[in-house]
């Protein structure tokens, strides 16, 4: 079957999911849906171990599935026990386990022997970055499903913004795409294909405006700044992540979900996407 078979495939298929696990699935601060990011975020997190070991560094896959589902757990943990102060119950629960998981980590790296302290560095920025690219940025999609009043809209409308762009800058890319390497790190991109995207963005933002008010109620020319900041967050975090498997020298970052690769690749926009869109959606009043 050809990737682009693959890809129309899992476009109909994810549209049914998505609907059934944020609109008919809400129960538990919409449980079913924060498992699901739970198991791309272990996911990224076990395949970034494989990214740091072609670089020679040494990563432990449980470790790091550990500290990458840490600090989602404990925003979930928080949204469950917060009632309507989501946010600080959250945040309460991203120290303690944050803390506790980097103290234990680092602590092997204290008592390393001489032959080890060279890659002491190199170890602990490892961890630390699994912590916070997926583990924190996950995190904060929970945070967007924990919300008391408006979880299912948001949630669907970001979503629909992510996978919108997505989804249009890969058809535009292919069927109009020309003009391509003008990025080093994915020269498969082009122009065509980036406006594609944006337009993805800002056009489901307007979209959503329309059909969710609570997620999206705002002037048109906001409505449009958070539709152009959630699709150049998109663009970013596909870009990031083909920089991480170019520099570990991996064309794909798995072969799990078909059409698209592994965990990362299907998540790597989200990731990047959650932060911009729940700090927009905090600033217009949304989560208040």
């Amino acid at each position: 079957m050809s990737n682009f078979i693959q890809r129309l495939l899992l476009f109909f298929l994810g549209i049914p999911f998505v609907y059934t696990v944020v609109v008919l699935l809400p129960q538990f601060n919409h449980g079913v849906a924060v498992l699901v990011v739970l198991v791309f975020v272990g996911g990224c997190a076990l395949e970034l171990a494989a990214f740091f070991k072609t670089k020679g560094i040494v990563a432990n896959p449980i470790l790091f599935m550990i500290l990458g589902v840490g600090l989602p757990v404990a925003a979930y943990i928080g949204g469950l026990l917060g009632g309507d102060s989501v946010l600080t119950g959250a945040c309460l629960g991203l120290v303690l386990v944050m803390g506790i998981i980097l103290i234990a980590s680092f602590t092997e790296l204290a008592f390393v022997k001489v032959d080890g302290i060279a890659e002491v560095l190199p170890r602990a920025a490892a961890l630390g970055f699994v912590a916070v690219y997926p583990g924190l940025f996950g995190a904060i999609i929970v945070l967007i499903a924990s919300e008391p009043r408006y979880a299912t809209a948001s949630l669907l409308t970001f979503c629909i913004l992510s996978f919108g762009n997505d989804s249009l800058a890969w058809l535009v890319g292919i069927t109009l795409g020309r003009r391509r390497g003008i990025v080093a790190v994915s020269p498969n991109k082009s122009i065509a294909g980036f406006i594609g995207g944006i337009c993805g963005s800002v056009g489901t933002a307007f979209g959503c405006a329309i059909l969710f008010p609570h997620a999206i109620n705002a002037p048109w020319w906001t409505v449009l700044a958070f539709g152009l900041a959630v699709g150049v967050a998109v663009i970013v975090g596909d870009l990031f992540e083909s920089a991480l498997k170019r520099s570990a020298g991996i064309k794909d970052s798995g072969s799990t979900v078909p059409g698209r690769g592994g965990f990362l690749d299907t998540f790597d926009s989200l990731l990047f996407a959650a932060p911009v869109f729940y700090g927009l959606s905090l600033l217009l009043g949304y989560f208040r």
